[in-house]
């Protein structure tokens, strides 16, 4: 009888994940439709997950200029089409990575860090789906406030208003409409900011959204754009390997 129970409260907590991420929930639990001002945008939430920092990453095959920060959504599940993203612009020689949309903050200072060491490689690419649309813009605005310039940020289908400030090149925001899922630009935003509506796409969903494959070759072919080929070894001497995991 124990077991019995014990199955159908874990089939309940399922159940009601799957739902959340086919309702596109919010990292707060809230879904203001007033995005927040470019300060708070900047401001990680205190209790952020922090991942471990380890030696891990391999750049043989990196071959453009760049590094690329590809985020998962809710659950580490309903987002698999950014780990099928990374793995194509790996492909391509993008210096690329996927991870949990709660774990930016360490890739984050990492950058920057590594920015007074002149040890980046620019430029700097964002995407998320989801929640990890979401942080995408708010990973962007919290380098800009460290002096670390985003060149390109990529959501797709972001839960909650988000806005774009300084120090942040070009925006595209792939949303079905919800009345509270576009971004805004804030003052000191010089970019360009495209909000651009893709539920005339057949079959779309939330949950589909990131592994459309027009989609995701409309975000590759705009990081080809603003990347060049490099050589490896360029790369490797500019870049320490240590890196956080996701």
């Amino acid at each position: 009888m124990m077991i019995f129970k014990s199955a159908i409260k874990t089939t309940g907590i399922l159940a009601v994940a799957a739902t959340l991420a086919l309702t596109g929930c919010s990292s707060t639990g809230t879904s203001s439709s007033n995005p927040p001002s470019a300060e708070t945008a900047a401001k990680p939430e205190a209790k952020k997950k922090q991942v471990p920092a380890r030696a891990y990453r391999n750049l043989s095959h990196v071959k453009r200029t760049g590094e690329v920060y590809l985020m998962r959504g809710l659950l580490n599940v309903f987002s698999r089409g950014m780990d099928t993203l990374a793995g194509r612009m790996r492909a391509r020689g993008f210096d690329a990575i996927s991870f949990n949309h709660a774990d930016w903050r360490p890739f984050a200072d990492d950058i920057i860090a590594r920015s007074k060491k002149k040890q980046v490689s620019y430029p700097i690419i964002i995407m998320g789906h989801s929640l990890g649309g979401n942080e995408a813009p708010k990973m962007a605005n919290y380098l800009a406030a460290h002096g670390v310039k985003t060149s390109l940020v990529v959501a797709f289908d972001p839960t909650e208003p988000q806005v774009v400030g300084k120090n942040i090149g070009s925006v595209v925001n792939y949303y079905l409409p919800n009345g509270r899922n576009t971004f805004a630009r804030t003052s000191g935003f010089k970019g360009k900011l495209q909000n651009i509506t893709v539920d005339h796409i057949p079959d779309i969903k939330h949950v589909n959204v990131e592994k459309n494959t027009r989609l995701q070759n409309q975000s590759i072919a705009h990081a080809m754009r603003i990347t060049r080929k490099v050589s490896n070894k360029k790369i490797a001497k500019n870049r320490r390997a240590l890196h956080v995991s996701g």
